[in-house]
């Protein structure tokens, strides 16, 4: 066990709390503390939480994008910010008796978990930065779908799996209405090593312009400004989209265009809760973990990974991407464009 990892255990048995013990769980915490993509996988198992305990207290901890994924859902009777507070332990403390880690970054999320008195700390095995010893209940992961590793959990608690739907719900205002055939292209993502090249978005966005009559929409946050000006500058009467939009605010934008193509992103899974037609570019990650599950109208472009062993985010370099030429993407995107009676 490594310092950090002692100094923190050492925490908690100093911050140790009376258990709150139940035959059934009636106060249930559920943890997503981390990405888009991540927090739009627990839905489903917010979902099956609420259908199969529904008499219980439901609430989430989750991070800034996560509150804006789970306003407005009709199953958490609270949502809160992890943060490192004191004002937030003390808060949560004693009013839990199971407590569900679905994902965390978070070093320290496990940690606080263990002194809030739950008398159930649920999570998957190998996935708590060496912490899983804080658990009271594990489950091995088996290399299935995010959206089936969480529904494990549920299962764990007793719970069943009632969905595994990804999902968003939309205030009326937010969603966004467009005149004419729009597709979105978003080349961005977290991360370096899963960007296909500009230049293919590029090739391809000209040539979906050059087959119908249609406007790209380029998508973005603001880390990925230059990336979207890039691109815009190599497609002309190309539209850059507000890359300052809040999270519900782009998912109102994706709710109007009729296509998006992008990368392994969260904006891919968004457009799948959204119900917009997607199509996501993939290596080295493999959509059978963390590609569409329940979503027809979103499929995958997937090329195996080249390098052996994979850098991950080492990655300055993804050639595995480069098997993607932009014709095969183009090809797909016109089969989909033609089933939506859009071409």
């Amino acid at each position: 066990m490594n310092l950090k990892n002692r100094c923190l255990s050492l925490l908690v048995k100093s911050l140790s709390f009376p258990k709150i013990k139940t035959s059934a769980p009636s106060r249930i915490l559920a943890v997503s503390t981390t990405a888009l993509g991540d927090t739009l996988w627990t839905m489903p198992a917010l979902e099956s939480l609420r259908k199969s305990f529904p008499e219980a207290y439901l609430a989430i901890l989750t991070s800034h994008i996560g509150l804006e994924v789970v306003e407005n859902n009709p199953w958490t009777d609270a949502s809160y910010l992890m943060q490192k507070s004191f004002n937030l332990w003390h808060h949560l403390r004693g009013q839990f008796d199971t407590i569900i880690l679905f994902h965390a970054s978070q070093r320290i999320t496990l940690p606080l978990c263990a002194t809030l008195g739950a008398a159930k700390i649920v999570g998957t095995k190998g996935m708590n930065k060496g912490l899983d010893h804080l658990l009271t209940d594990s489950v091995l992961y088996s290399g299935q779908h995010e959206i089936d590793r969480r529904l494990a959990l549920v299962e764990k608690i007793g719970g069943k799996a009632h969905s595994k739907k990804l999902s968003f719900f939309f205030k009326p205002e937010e969603k966004k209405i467009f005149t004419g055939c729009w597709i979105a292209l978003h080349p961005g993502a977290a991360d370096r090593y899963k960007c296909w090249p500009v230049e293919h978005f590029a090739t391809l966005g000209n040539a979906l312009k050059k087959e119908f009559p249609c406007n790209i929409l380029i998508t973005g946050n603001v880390r990925e400004r230059s990336l979207m000006q890039e691109l815009a500058a190599q497609i002309p009467g190309s539209h850059l989209a507000d890359d300052s939009l809040s999270l519900r605010s782009f998912a109102g934008l994706l709710s109007g265009v009729d296509l998006l193509i992008c990368n392994d992103s969260g904006p891919f899974h968004l457009a799948c809760a959204v119900n917009t037609p997607a199509i996501g570019i993939y290596s080295p990650t493999h959509p059978s973990r963390c590609g569409p599950l329940i979503c027809p109208s979103a499929i995958t472009v997937f090329k195996p990974r080249t390098c052996q062993p994979c850098l991950g985010r080492q990655c300055q370099q993804p050639f595995c991407l480069l098997q993607i030429g932009p014709n095969e993407v183009l090809q797909k995107a016109l089969q989909h464009l033609k089933q939506k009676t859009l071409y």
